[in-house]
């Protein structure tokens, strides 16, 4: 591990501590509890006939060695009783927050508001 390896493990762990909110990742009715930072990104999609619409994801920002699992289709975030579904936004469900593969940011949208 070189030094900005170590430095930005040492950032998530900071940010792990600091910064997050447990919430729970589901996947096929199986339940992950794991420590979160809320994000967004926004996004452009422009459909067959050439609109385009623009929009933004909640994003969840996860260690990798905090949730076993790669983020795909289907899966759910619950984060303060919303339930958060990920979701494709034209680039994949997720990419990296970093070079080293420390944190993966999660796109999702909602898809169920707490009542």
């Amino acid at each position: 591990m070189n030094m900005l390896q170590s430095g930005l493990a040492w950032l998530a762990a900071k940010q792990k501590k600091h910064a997050s909110s447990r919430v729970v990742y589901i996947r096929d009715g199986k339940r992950y509890s794991v420590d979160a930072i809320l994000g967004s990104t926004k996004y452009d999609i422009v459909d067959e006939t050439g609109f385009k619409i623009s929009g933004h994801a909640i994003d969840f920002l996860i260690r990798a060695v905090d949730l076993p699992l790669v983020p795909e289709s289907g899966d759910q975030i619950v984060a303060d009783g919303i339930v958060h579904e990920v979701a494709d936004l034209g680039d994949g469900f997720w990419r990296w927050c970093d070079p080293h593969g420390i944190t993966r940011r999660i796109h999702t949208n909602l898809f169920k508001d707490k009542k």
